[in-house]
């Protein structure tokens, strides 16, 4: 996987994007994964200043129903985070709230 680079807010505190790139989000993705992983963002409550966010990907792309909550709707973006304090797949909504444990709250 290779590193992705972009002059944006989030890719200043994020040391390494890694994995589907950012910039082939829709913009609102976009912005929902620079919120999710600012500083006082979701990922930066559970995991410390972070190093790394892998965008992953299925075969139908980085958008998707959870298939870790059934009853969830939504459509997300998982990522997974490599912080201070260890490393969590988060989900992402696009609102920029997300979830790093099944049934917890999106903040």
């Amino acid at each position: 996987m290779s590193s992705r680079a972009f002059s944006t807010t989030a890719a200043k505190y994020v040391g390494k994007w890694l994995g589907y790139s950012l910039d082939l989000l829709p913009s609102h993705w976009q912005s929902a994964l620079q919120k999710y992983t600012a500083p006082g963002g979701g990922a930066e409550a559970r995991l410390g200043n972070i190093d790394s966010v892998e965008i992953k990907s299925r075969d139908e792309g980085p958008v998707h129903k959870s298939h870790y909550n059934p009853k969830d709707k939504a459509d997300i973006i998982s990522i997974r985070v490599s912080g201070e304090k260890g490393i969590k797949t988060c989900h992402v909504y696009e609102n920029g709230l997300g979830t790093a444990d099944q049934g917890e709250d999106p903040s």
